[in-house]
């Protein structure tokens, strides 16, 4: 797999993990019965349970553990694109670059609009054979002047995902993997208690959140209902009828008006609000792509104003190869790609490689 030219990418600051003097004092005094594993900082996560900081806790103590240089908490959806929920010192530019149609050609959001994944998955588990040969998905690592990446993903309600994706400098060992895996059982029990407790809480609060969400018990009866749940029914009439029309108890999905999808999960018996009762989720689905394959974008990228030999010129730019490399790869000459790098510029009116990104970005959001 290349690597970034972390000379002419931008790069971006290694995360600051601040600890609160408690954490940090725990772990100056305590030994890890498990090496490599921060028993101390997973305990102060423990104790964050249900707080407002229970995310960047274990979103930094993981990262700790792992050495990460960048660290950062994505919302994943079978309907909608990605959202970040908490990241360390990631700059706003490339923050909008994903949103904006970046986010398309990466193989995490295809895993999880396919499914309900879980666990940790480093770049060889999302990615095919053919991807990896084709150095597939060093499009953002060659932007952010990384070389590696993983993901340990938790099941959420209403086909959600939560992932805490991590990049490094260096590639990620096999041991450091498998110890990550080895508590990934720990962590998913310390997210699902979190998010079963910070439910109660939302129910329990006077001031409705903006989520449109509805809380039922195992009568049908209505526990919970935000303001934005009403806002969002009369914004789309006849969703009222599909709604009342639902049957069933399980987990479902239903499009109850254009751009409107209703989600119901099941929630367990030990959910203190309502046991066995609903949890409804209303979602707008209009800002989620589907997923496009890399391969396919950069093929279709300017094939109408490029010849195929500055296609492939192009194709190997964004991928963060410096002119050097990519004479190497084609077999051409330093002069010849230089040439040809001229007068594609020429042709696309731009004077430098990060405007010729940006139109690549403007092309991924434009693809359906």
């Amino acid at each position: 797999m290349a690597r970034a030219n972390t000379r002419t990418r931008p790069k971006i600051a290694k995360p600051k993990l601040r600890k609160s003097p408690a954490m940090g004092s725990m772990r100056r005094t305590s030994v890890s019965p498990v090496p490599g594993w921060d028993i101390a900082g997973l305990g102060a996560v423990a104790a964050g349970i249900a707080m407002p900081d229970f995310y960047p806790r274990l979103m930094r103590t993981v990262a700790e553990m792992l050495g990460a240089d960048l660290a950062m908490v994505m919302r994943y959806s079978r309907h909608s694109a990605p959202d970040y929920v908490v990241h360390d010192d990631l700059e706003a530019e490339h923050i909008e670059l994903y949103r904006g149609g970046l986010y398309r050609v990466d193989p995490v959001y295809r895993l999880c609009r396919g499914g309900e994944p879980r666990g940790v998955y480093t770049l060889d588990d999302v990615t095919t054979p053919a991807e990896r040969s084709g150095d597939y998905f060093n499009l953002f690592l060659a932007l952010t002047g990384m070389a590696d990446d993983l993901v340990v993903l938790f099941p959420g309600p209403a086909g959600t995902s939560i992932g805490l994706a991590y990049e490094r400098k260096t590639v990620f060992r096999r041991r450091e993997v498998t110890r990550l895996r080895q508590i990934y059982p720990l962590l998913e029990g310390l997210q699902a208690a979190h998010e079963r407790l910070m439910l109660a809480k939302l129910a329990s609060i006077e001031r409705s959140p903006d989520n449109p969400i509805r809380i039922v018990d195992h009568r049908g009866q209505g526990i919970f209902e935000s303001k934005s749940w009403q806002r969002a029914l009369i914004d789309h009439p006849g969703a009222v009828a599909k709604l009342n029309a639902l049957d069933g108890e399980g987990p479902a999905s239903l499009e109850l008006a254009p751009g409107l999808v209703l989600h119901r999960e099941p929630l367990d018996a030990g959910f203190a609000l309502a046991p066995n009762g609903r949890l409804l989720l209303l979602e707008t689905a209009d800002d989620g792509l589907p997923p496009l394959d890399y391969g396919q974008a950069t093929a279709r990228f300017l094939e109408d104003r490029l010849t195929p030999r500055e296609r492939d010129i192009v194709g190997l730019m964004l991928l963060g190869f410096p002119t050097l490399k990519v004479a190497e790869r084609l077999g051409l000459s330093l002069n010849t790609i230089k040439n040809h790098k001229k007068r594609l510029y020429h042709k696309l009116d731009i004077t430098t490689e990060r405007e010729l990104f940006l139109n690549f970005v403007s092309h991924l959001f434009g693809q359906r």
